[in-house]
């Protein structure tokens, strides 16, 4: 993705420098690895996230002998609770699913070695599995599901879940308190009596200014990677919008697929009543870098090595909207987002529809006026957008609605309808 910023000194004598977004999004895709032990054991990977490794981790045979078979006996198991009602991905599952889901849910709770489940198809556990995923967020210590098959005279007669932990119970505690502490200082400036948008918008705003994306950030599948250590990747800033939402009492959810053609991780999130997406991940844009002026001191002296700002272009945005980057994984169904109203540009009064320079100019004086650093216009078409690039910036016009601006600013992005104005600070 090639992005320019180009610089206006007063009307004329417009200098150009050129730099570049560093897509951060090298994320890659993730199958489902079948590992098979003396005791046919398949291991459910975690959700696909950025730059995670395909691994295959334990040894290949095959189970031929009928001897390895014990049925396990459920009489002494406790009943397990349904507390998962309410949430997104468990109330597309069917009846069968569900019962794996709540076994699978318990286990991870309570920390269980192995726990016999109630079905014996291992696609329900691989769906039931994704849809936890989907829905709990906060299940930091876990580093993997697998399951072991019990058969008898070829067939399957029982399927025991063996999951496994990536830090003791100690440690797990003591990480608990420190995700806790950290997420209760992140919203103690949440508008807790606004509009569910301006609950989202707080949390999507702290994310990006708060937490790094570091490819190699450690720990960047959990939440442990943002609340701890502030370096994460976009599963980690999935998980990490969804626990702080959740805490702001707005329904949401982890989904995972494809975006740019590379595994990545958003939000399906219900906002004052109607489901929308959010891509923190691609809301942090401050990897932009001057690489092509790199130790050109007047670019430096224009713009820095870097310029930090927000990108609000997948903030409440509709299924078709999502779909012109993003493939969301087929396993679990998505509701149809069509509404509008919780759409940053929209919302924010910033969405353009029809030209009209006097409004435009409008909005450009009063980000100026009220002295921010960026003004960001969302247009209908690409045709708008670039009629407003032309008329505002290339001729200048700019400076006709911001009066005492000497020098301008904008990030030329031809993937995108929105015009960015960057206004010296």
């Amino acid at each position: 993705m090639m992005i320019s910023i180009k610089v206006f000194s007063g009307k004329s004598n417009n200098k150009t420098y050129f730099g570049r977004f560093h897509s951060l999004f090298r994320y890659r895709k993730i199958r489902m690895v079948i590992l098979l032990t003396a005791a046919l054991l398949f291991a459910l990977p975690a959700l696909a996230g950025c730059k995670m490794e395909e691994k295959i981790t334990g040894p290949v045979s095959e189970f031929l002998s009928d001897e390895l078979f014990s049925e396990a006996s459920s009489e002494d198991e406790p009943e397990i609770e349904k507390i998962s009602d309410e949430r997104y991905a468990y109330q597309t599952l069917d009846d069968e699913a569900q019962a794996v889901y709540d076994e699978i849910v318990y286990a991870l709770m309570n920390r269980e070695e192995e726990r016999q489940v109630s079905t014996v198809d291992v696609d329900v556990i691989g769906l039931a599995y994704q849809a936890v995923r989907y829905d709990y967020c906060n299940f930091f210590w876990v580093d993997q599901l697998a399951y072991v098959m019990n058969s008898k005279n070829d067939e399957i007669v029982s399927i025991s879940i063996t999951p496994s932990y990536t830090v003791t119970a100690e440690e797990q505690a003591v990480l608990q308190e420190q995700i806790d502490a950290e997420a209760a200082r992140m919203l103690a400036d949440a508008p807790l009596e606004g509009s569910d948008y301006d609950k989202a918008l707080y949390v999507y705003e702290t994310l990006i200014r708060e937490v790094d994306y570091v490819v190699d950030a450690e720990n960047n599948q959990n939440i442990i990677s943002v609340f701890v250590n502030h370096e994460t990747i976009c599963q980690g800033y999935a998980y990490a919008t969804q626990y702080l939402l959740e805490l702001l009492d707005i329904p949401c959810t982890t989904v995972t697929g494809i975006a740019n053609g590379e595994s990545h991780a958003w939000n399906l999130v219900l906002l004052d009543g109607e489901y929308y997406y959010i891509d923190t991940t691609w809301g942090n844009a401050n990897y932009i870098y001057l690489a092509e002026n790199e130790g050109n001191s007047e670019a430096g002296e224009v713009v820095g090595s870097d310029y930090q700002y927000l990108n609000y272009d997948y903030f409440g945005v509709t299924t078709d909207m999502l779909l012109t980057t993003h493939t969301p994984d087929s396993e679990i169904p998505l509701p149809e987002c069509t509404a509008t109203a919780d759409n940053y540009y929209i919302h924010e009064g910033l969405y353009v529809e029809t030209w009209d320079a006097d409004r435009i100019g409008s909005l450009i004086r009063e980000g100026y006026e009220s002295g921010e650093a960026v003004v960001r216009i969302r247009f209908a078409n690409t045709e708008l957008c670039e009629q407003a690039q032309q008329y505002f910036l290339e001729d200048g016009k700019v400076f006709d609605y911001c009066d005492g601006l000497q020098t301008a600013q904008y990030l030329e992005n031809t993937d995108s309808e929105v015009l960015v104005i960057l206004f010296p600070t």
